[in-house]
């Protein structure tokens, strides 16, 4: 019997014209996309960056702020997670006779049933990678936006974020050496304070990577050694409240906004450490204090800063947002103390402090200042 087949439908037809692979097919429309001319897509994919940025700081902060062994030990993912009841069932037996499982000690919480909890912890795996993996490509499609408008409209090149990039890199590993090398840190935990070390760099250029891409296309003029001098002090602050989560140190110190009948503790809890340099990253007490100083000391600072532009009649926006941030930080950290330091909690406070800092760096608009001075010529 034989059997009519279309030219079209033959198999040298399909041989003769394959279709494209999936991955070259990304690579054809990434690089279409970059070639063409798209007002706005800079700026977009600095806020995409941004967000699975703060999305992987999230998802990776809980692998730091658990108690349990579960975060540490996460079970191996695929790309295509399993589907289906019986896929998980599969995935789950496959799991329990890794050695990852006899690490995390096995899953039973609340009577919950172990393959509930492994399916979450999964997901939350999954998702920090996948977050990873989107935060690089945002990047590089912003870099390639950013030098292939540089280059097309023969713009100079601002020197000032290129030379703060590479001295926060050079920073960071030199402050990594110390950390895992030094006299004193090589003698105690180093992955306390690399930790520290970590999150307040992460922190550092989230807060940094929201900034750009909130900056506003016209920016008033002036100096920039305000934000920076804002942005240097939150971020030793970032820095003290990171070495506080890492050292643990904040049952040693719960009420607020004194410690039990005096407003600091003595001097012998303080500086209790020799030589003196090592409390300021080994002491709890004097570590939070430093803490509490500086983030009354800025909530004031900024509060200062919204009566002044309110009294001289000068945008003020920018300075009530700031002052809104901080205070909302601040009762993040109250409750996180207050509280026995809740995983929730406690990143929100994390990531308070990076919108915190991303607001300080962001520069005032023209158009306040436009507006300001329209005013001025309708009242003079």
């Amino acid at each position: 019997m034989l059997v009519h087949v279309h030219p079209d439908q033959s198999p040298t037809a399909v041989l003769r014209e394959p279709s494209p692979a999936l991955g070259k097919r990304l690579t054809d429309w990434l690089m279409r996309f970059l070639a063409e001319e798209k007002p706005g897509w800079l700026r977009f994919a600095l806020a995409a960056a941004a967000f699975f940025g703060v999305a992987a700081f999230v998802l990776g902060a809980g692998n730091r702020l658990t108690r349990g062994p579960w975060f540490l030990y996460p079970p191996g993912v695929s790309l295509v997670p399993p589907i289906g009841s019986d896929a998980w069932k599969q995935a789950f037996v496959l799991h329990q006779q890794s050695p990852v499982y006899a690490l995390c000690g096995g899953y039973d919480v609340g009577g919950m049933e172990s393959i509930v909890i492994f399916r979450f912890l999964y997901w939350w795996e999954w998702s920090r990678i996948a977050s990873i993996v989107l935060l690089a490509i945002s990047l590089f499609v912003a870099v390639n936006l950013y030098l292939r408008g540089a280059v097309k409209y023969a713009r100079r090149f601002d020197l000032l974020p290129w030379i703060g990039l590479v001295a926060a890199i050079l920073a960071y590993f030199v402050l990594g050496y110390f950390a895992d090398h030094a006299g004193q840190f090589a003698t105690i935990n180093l992955g306390q304070h690399r930790h520290a070390l970590d999150i307040t760099f992460a922190s550092v250029g989230l807060g940094m990577l929201i900034a750009v891409a909130m900056a506003p296309a016209r920016p008033q003029a002036g100096s920039s050694i305000p934000r920076i001098a804002w942005g240097s002090v939150i971020a030793l602050n970032i820095a003290f409240g990171a070495l506080i989560e890492a050292l643990d140190a904040g049952p040693l110190w719960t009420s607020f906004p004194g410690y039990t009948d005096s407003l600091l503790p003595t001097a012998d809890r303080l500086f209790a450490l020799h030589p003196v340099w090592r409390n300021f990253t080994e002491n709890g007490y004097l570590i939070q204090a430093c803490h509490r100083i500086l983030s009354i000391g800025l909530w004031a600072a900024a509060l200062l800063g919204v009566a002044t532009a309110m009294l001289k009649r000068l945008p003020w926006t920018r300075a009530l947002v700031l002052f809104g941030l901080l205070t909302l930080d601040g009762a993040l950290g109250i409750a996180t103390l207050r509280t026995g330091q809740p995983v929730i909690v406690s990143i929100l406070h994390q990531v308070c402090a990076i919108a915190v800092l991303a607001a300080a760096l962001v520069a005032q608009s023209q158009g306040g200042a436009d507006r300001r001075l329209r005013v001025y010529k309708l009242t003079a």
